[in-house]
């Protein structure tokens, strides 16, 4: 299992339509060979003392391996989606293997 990691720092005014494209993209997803979960974060407005949090939302999503996510992202409407979500926030995805598991 790997996960993905997608931090994102929303536009202002955007947090609609960015919950709208990432409900859009999950649902392509949820139905792709491989995908396990995901579940996206929303930053608390009140961190702990000394604390700040960088990015407005993390998106963290288990997949069985990295084909089967490369192959979920070949899905023809992912690029459309992707070129909608630059519109409305900035976003850094990459895949990370675990380390320990709790």
């Amino acid at each position: 299992m790997i996960l993905l990691i997608n931090p994102f720092t929303v536009f202002d005014g955007q947090t609609d339509r960015f919950l709208a494209l990432w409900d859009q993209t999950n649902a392509i997803f949820r139905a792709s060979d491989g995908f396990i979960s995901a579940r996206l974060c929303s930053a608390l407005s009140e961190q702990a003392p000394g604390q700040r949090a960088p990015y407005t939302h993390i998106n963290v999503a288990e997949w069985q391996s990295r084909d089967s996510y490369a192959t979920a992202l070949r899905h023809p409407d992912l690029k459309r989606l992707g070129g909608q979500y630059m519109k409305v926030c900035t976003f850094n995805p990459a895949l990370y293997d675990i380390l320990r598991d709790t």
